[in-house]
């Protein structure tokens, strides 16, 4: 069954690209462009919104409480949670399953995007087109073409452009 948030391969692939990710430099544990694990409820929070879902520390609290989602308690702390890959991933999966999708999700659902992949495709064009580094595919002044999979079954593609960019359709085979 296919997903549309940003599913773990995608997200670590990515995230590999940004110099420090997976060095547990100051704050690493508390944020959502981090590959260092485990991390605190608040890292945990960041990297579930970064990779399309909506979430916050009281919704993980209580996915925690009802026996969803596993994180280990740190030592010597009655309150403080560590959350490794498989916790997130965990996570992740039930809040999808249960509709907590931001607005990108939703988007890639109804386009049949991978959302990795639209992630990709917006970098390659903010570096090729000058428009600034992000973690997401929310930038202003951008069109998306984007191409049905080449079997029914496969997700479609998106590509990014500058809006002032003559396009043109691309000839049938």
């Amino acid at each position: 069954m296919k997903k549309y948030y940003w599913l773990r391969e995608d997200f670590d692939a990515l995230m590999e690209l940004l110099p420090g990710a997976g060095m547990g430099l100051p704050g690493a544990n508390k944020s959502g462009m981090s590959l260092f694990y485990p991390k605190y409820i608040e890292g945990a929070v960041a990297e579930l919104k970064l990779r399309g879902l909506q979430v916050d520390g009281y919704a993980l609290q209580k996915l925690v409480d009802e026996g969803v989602v596993h994180p280990k308690r740190m030592e010597g702390s009655e309150t403080m949670t560590l959350w490794s890959k498989d916790d997130i991933d965990a996570a992740a999966e039930y809040l999808y399953e249960n509709d907590q999708w931001s607005s990108w999700t939703h988007f890639c659902f109804v386009a049949n995007i991978r959302y990795g992949q639209a992630v990709k495709a917006h970098r390659v064009a903010a570096a090729r087109y000058g428009l600034g580094f992000t973690l997401n595919f929310d930038l202003p002044g951008l069109v998306s073409v984007i191409e049905p999979g080449e079997e029914p079954d496969d997700y479609a593609w998106i590509a990014f452009y500058p809006g002032n960019m003559k396009l043109r359709p691309r000839e049938a085979d």
